[in-house]
């Protein structure tokens, strides 16, 4: 099987105190590195913690302090970090995932779908990217992957767009104030959907503790593209789980190749001509 490890993590962020967070999440890469994880998500606003009306000086340009610290993480530990800061460009302020990479890159996700009390302080991102892993060592194990953050999932459009551009894993850090296992009954409802409809790896992964102003419950799950749940993690203590995604089973549902034909790709059905 010619897989792909992915790691992710649920951790206590506290607001305001970057220097700490960003310790934590050292730790966590160089576990994950260890384990030979090529990818680690961390949950949304992990930098800085998340609450409804942080404060503005938080936030930073994607260029800024935050995302250096991440980028030598990823140099040094040769693994695509995905982490939540908010992100500064000029008046407005974004709920943004910024992913850095071994060979320097770094670029971002900023959420497009904010919440009702989110909406008064943030920004609404315009764009749905895909990255790309650009494996120095090995191209076959190049792989495309989306991003999307919490509340944008409601919305199914975002990840068919992703699954449509080519990502084969989609990943959904999230800051979700209820028990891990409360968070994994409601993902139930409709992870598994947007993972099968959409021929993807869906991985999810929340906030946990008390950081001072709200608890959060924690949470990791991973759906197959065949809309199964293949890991899931609901104690509420910080933890990083790793998962082997099948890249032969994504890359045999989109071409279509014999013994698959029972499991189309049914985005390249679809009738545009009828939507709106």
């Amino acid at each position: 099987m010619d897989s792909f490890r992915i790691s992710l993590v649920q951790m206590n962020s506290i607001p305001s105190n970057k220097d700490l967070n960003l310790k934590k999440i050292s730790r966590f890469v160089n576990k994950a590195a260890i384990n030979k994880a090529k990818i680690i998500c961390f949950p949304e606003l992990s930098t800085c913690g998340y609450d409804r009306n942080l404060p503005i000086s938080l936030s930073e340009d994607i260029m800024g302090y935050t995302s250096e610290r991440l980028a030598k993480m990823s140099r040094d530990n040769d693994i695509i970090i995905l982490a939540g800061m908010l992100e500064k460009d000029k008046n407005n302020v974004y709920i943004t995932q910024v992913i850095t990479f071994p060979d320097g890159r770094i670029e971002r996700y900023r959420k497009t779908h904010l919440g009702k009390y989110e909406r008064n302080v943030y920004s609404l991102g315009q764009v749905l990217p895909i990255f790309k892993t650009n494996s120095i060592h090995n191209p076959m194990e190049d792989l495309d992957f989306g991003v999307a953050i919490c509340y944008d999932f409601h919305f199914p459009e975002v990840v068919a767009s992703l699954s449509i551009q080519g990502a084969k894993i989609v990943f959904a850090p999230h800051a979700s104030p209820i028990s891990g296992e409360k968070r994994l009954e409601i993902w139930k409802k409709y992870m598994g959907t947007r993972a099968y409809d959409n021929r993807i790896y869906l991985a999810a992964c929340n906030l946990v503790g008390n950081n001072g102003k709200k608890s959060f419950g924690g949470g990791i799950g991973i759906w197959d593209p065949f809309g199964e749940l293949v890991k899931e993690y609901t104690e509420e203590n910080e933890n990083i789980i790793f998962f082997d995604a099948d890249l032969d089973v994504l890359n045999n549902i989109r071409e279509g190749k014999k013994g698959h034909m029972k499991h189309p790709f049914f985005l390249k059905d679809r009738r545009v001509d009828l939507y709106f």
